[in-house]
């Protein structure tokens, strides 16, 4: 444990040392602070909501998360400390376990940045805190999935390009291939989308509904990727 905190510690400072966790904070506020202007949640005569900006958030993590996690990994292949790690008393494991909960660390606080969202709506008008608070959970959960996958993207490559490629494509078909294909197909294929639609299972906790099975569901994706992350590394190790 102490190992993994050592290693989360280290990457969470990388993080906030580099300009990249910046500029991805500072495009996340950027972005979503345009949807809620432009959907206009705070002009008058207009109902006071933020359901565009829980909405389209999800599509817009798809990009983001993955450039939080790419250089999570690669950047220990493209500098050669993976080298060192691996002759360190440090599990494949702990290092990547570290590495994930520096950047679920750092994604809890450029969340928490949009806190200022709801804040303002109750100022115009009056909030409805028990949404919104299962909605940052739902952000939460699909987040840890999206940082466990991304994550795993950057345990593939040394380049920090290609792993956010490799973490943001996929991401962004799975959010939105699944939710626009359900209505589309029907039988055995249609049950598929429905087990493997992030924004389906978001999009219920935006309204209150936090059931097990989502929150199995993306616990256990993160835990997956987590895994498969860790085997790579590991593979890694001898070769």
């Amino acid at each position: 444990m102490r190992n993994t905190i050592a290693i989360m510690q280290r990457e969470l400072l990388s993080l906030f040392c580099s300009p990249i966790g910046y500029i991805v904070i500072s495009g996340f506020l950027l972005i979503t602070g345009v949807i809620v202007l432009m959907t206009k949640s705070f002009s008058p005569g207009q109902p006071a909501t933020l359901a565009a900006f829980f909405y389209l958030t999800p599509f817009v993590l798809t990009i983001i998360v993955p450039a939080i996690t790419m250089r999570a990994i690669s950047d220990e292949y493209r500098s050669g400390t993976i080298e060192t790690l691996m002759t360190a008393p440090v599990s494949d494991a702990q290092l990547v376990v570290g590495k994930f909960l520096a950047s679920l660390v750092f994604y809890v606080i450029m969340i928490a940045a949009t806190l200022i969202y709801p804040i303002l709506i109750s100022m115009f008008g009056r909030a409805d805190w028990g949404a919104a608070a299962s909605s940052y959970v739902g952000l939460l959960l699909m987040g840890a999935t999206f940082i466990a996958f991304g994550v795993m993207a950057s345990s593939l490559t040394r380049n920090q390009v290609v792993a956010w490629i490799a973490g943001a494509v996929p991401l962004l078909l799975l959010a939105w291939l699944a939710y626009y294909m359900i209505p589309q197909v029907s039988g055995a294929l249609r049950t598929v989308f429905q087990e493997v639609n992030v924004m389906g299972r978001f999009e219920a906790m935006t309204k209150g509904a936090i059931s097990l099975s989502s929150a199995v569901f993306f616990v256990g994706g993160a835990v997956l990727f987590l895994f498969i992350a860790t085997k790579i590394v590991e593979s890694k190790r001898w070769r």
